[in-house]
């Protein structure tokens, strides 16, 4: 009976604020301003999620396609160029496969990616979302401690943060979500507290239901839409800034292949000739950050269309 209610209720009015800027007034997330913008539209988000897979794929098959281990080093086939016999990508001064190092460094840059930034996500989400419903004080506090956290170079904190922790890909994932979470909670605030006079929700109040349950059910729910956007940005912003602390050497350890550490073994070889070993990481970083900016286009564009359709 709740349901049929305020199914009614949502059929009868119009499409809401979806397709309007997530936080009025405010300035656009870091990360967006950070990351470049691609031309959206369907065919651009097919494309870049096909390319999202291809990537996610070989990094899956990883062993099955690598061919060499990616730390076994070779000194008799050191600063092989692409092209040579048994290295399609040619090889570092090491003489470690830089096929194998690609494929590998896919997999830690690409799970540390996905998970700072579900990380991020999901604490951002959380602590937007109930400070939109909590006492007038506490939302205020949580929107200016997030404005002024804003405010600071947050590539440094987490570089102490991963400086005091340790480089490890755990400590990548928390120092992403520390200091990423800002920009999700500020929307996921403006969200719910836009929903909470809808007139499903008055509804749901008229039917008795708890706060608890609107809270869950229809306040939360609705939201995920710019929330969903926001998170694909997240994953480009969490992968460039995976690489950047591995570049730096307190991101992922030296040891473990990764796209970061790729670039930083071949800082030192960029103007002696081997280009493609700065070539082919950064490279693959870049078409990754495209490929999820269009992605997150994508779903801007489909939620600015398709309205409220949670």
């Amino acid at each position: 009976m709740d349901r049929q209610v305020i199914g009614a209720e949502v059929a009868e009015e119009d499409t809401g604020s979806a397709g309007a800027p997530p936080v009025p007034g405010r300035r656009a997330p870091w990360t967006a301003r950070l990351l470049p913008r691609v031309p959206g539209g369907r065919a651009g988000a097919v494309a870049a999620s096909a390319v999202l897979g291809a990537m996610a794929l070989a990094a899956l098959l990883a062993p099955v396609l690598a061919g060499h281990d990616p730390v076994a080093t070779d000194t008799a086939a050191t600063s092989l160029p692409p092209g040579s016999p048994g290295h399609p990508l040619g090889t570092d001064r090491l003489g470690r496969d830089l096929l194998a190092r690609m494929l590998y460094g896919a997999r830690h840059s690409l799970a540390v990616g996905v998970a700072a930034s579900a990380a991020t996500v999901l604490l951002g989400t959380a602590v937007g979302a109930l400070a939109a419903v909590a006492p007038r004080w506490l939302d205020a506090a949580v929107a200016r401690t997030a404005d002024a956290l804003l405010a600071l170079p947050m590539i440094l904190v987490a570089l102490t943060l991963a400086a005091v922790a340790g480089p490890s890909p755990a400590t990548v994932v928390a120092a992403i979500a520390v200091t990423g979470w800002m920009p999700v909670a500020l929307i996921a605030r403006a969200e719910v507290k836009a929903l909470r006079g809808r007139p499903f929700v008055r509804a749901a109040r008229s039917l008795g239901l708890s706060r608890t349950r609107i809270f869950l059910r229809h306040l939360v729910p609705n939201a995920l839409p710019p929330i969903a956007a926001v998170a694909a940005f997240e994953v480009g912003h969490a992968v460039l800034t995976e690489s950047t602390l591995s570049f730096l050497g307190v991101g992922i350890p030296p040891n473990t292949p990764s796209w970061g550490n790729m670039l930083t073994d071949a800082r030192a070889l960029l103007l002696t000739g081997q280009w493609y070993t700065v070539a082919l990481p950064a490279g693959a970083i870049v078409l990754l950050i495209i490929a999820v900016n269009a992605v997150a286009t994508g779903l801007e564009r489909r939620g600015a269309g398709e309205g409220r359709a949670w």
